[in-house]
């Protein structure tokens, strides 16, 4: 804690009870997940974990991923860099590791963990069950990013899914449109699981109907994790009307749609209008440039390793932070009249 920072100094920056910055602090019941994470906020603002101890070296945080996306340059390597940066400014080393399928089937250790020393563990990215209790059992400090596990309560730092589903979907019912469209893999992402429920309600919210023949959210074969160009096209060919607008659960699908309209001769955003979710680099890249919903990498890896030192250092009951996204206008949506 820096010497001049209290939970006080927090509390009166909020507005709040010293009592309530305890609670969350300390991980406990009584305060509501908003008011936790803007206390977290707050503490973390005000530098409350960094003072003179915590700049010196206070050993290691394993860092667990799958190997396959250890090279993902389009999402995750932000995420990896911030986790890295702030990690450092809390006087941690931060050691990322992949794990491979035949780790995760016959529930095997890194050979890190036999022969460094770590105070808490981060598991970035979706990890079979059986392989994440494994690790819960191991009774160190542990916590989820980017995914949660729904049959046992483990803490997680993940994106605000459904709620910004609904800004951006509700973005385009401003605009005028009342059939929309969803792509994404439900079944086989509960990300994309979490966008579909926000479409859902946006569109209930605004009593709009669902046609679900405007939604392309089963892949074949279903253990796909998302739709080939190919299986898009004919779902479209199949179709004989079709809505204003798209919300594609991820840029990278939103991209590739655009470009498959495109080659079918309509135009974007003026026969049809298409957002994404994610705001990767290729969003500001292509032709329309695409309207999305901006995910704070910096900020999940930043907040992910906060949380996981709170844990280190106070303990507390489980918890899951969401972390909300910023709505990106560009040019891939218009205004119907």
């Amino acid at each position: 804690m820096n010497s001049k920072t209290s939970m006080q100094d927090i509390a009166d920056k909020l507005g709040i009870s010293k009592n309530a910055v305890s609670l969350a602090l300390n991980n406990k019941a009584g305060v509501s997940e908003e008011l936790r994470f803007r206390i977290f906020e707050a503490a973390n603002q005000l530098n409350y974990l960094t003072d003179s101890k915590t700049k010196k070296k206070r050993g290691n945080l394993l860092v667990l991923i799958p190997e396959n996306i250890r090279n993902d340059k389009i999402f995750y390597y932000e995420l990896f860099w911030s986790i890295e940066k702030r990690a450092k400014e809390h006087g941690y080393n931060a050691i990322i590791c992949g794990v491979t399928q035949e780790m995760e089937d016959q529930l095997i250790l890194p050979e890190l963990y036999h022969e460094i020393d770590f105070q808490g563990m981060l598991l970035v990215g979706v990890l079979h069950l059986n392989y994440v209790r494994k690790l819960f059992d191991l009774g160190i400090p542990l916590v989820s990013v980017d995914h949660y596990y729904d049959s046992f309560q483990l803490d997680a730092v993940v994106i605000a899914n459904a709620e910004e589903a609904y800004k951006i979907v509700s973005h385009l019912i401003d605009k005028g449109h009342k059939q929309i469209g969803f792509i994404g893999a439900i079944s086989q992402s509960k990300s994309f699981k979490e966008r579909w429920s926000g479409y859902q309600n946006a569109m209930s919210d605004a009593e709009l109907a669902i046609d679900m023949n405007f939604n392309i959210i089963n892949p074949s074969p279903l253990e796909e994790l998302n739709f080939t160009p190919a299986q898009i096209a004919d779902h479209l060919d199949a179709m004989t009307s079709m809505p204003t607008a798209w919300f594609c659960a991820d840029d990278r699908i939103a991209i590739s749609f655009i470009q498959i309209l495109i080659s079918k001769g309509y135009k974007v955003p003026e026969d049809i209008s298409v957002v994404g979710f994610g705001d990767i680099e290729a969003a500001q890249l292509i032709a329309p440039r695409l309207t999305t919903i901006q995910v704070q990498r910096e900020k999940l890896g930043y907040e992910a390793v906060d949380f996981l030192i709170r844990k280190i250092d106070f303990g507390g009951s489980p918890a899951k932070v969401s972390i909300y996204g910023e709505l990106i206008e560009r040019d891939s949506c218009k205004m119907l009249g």
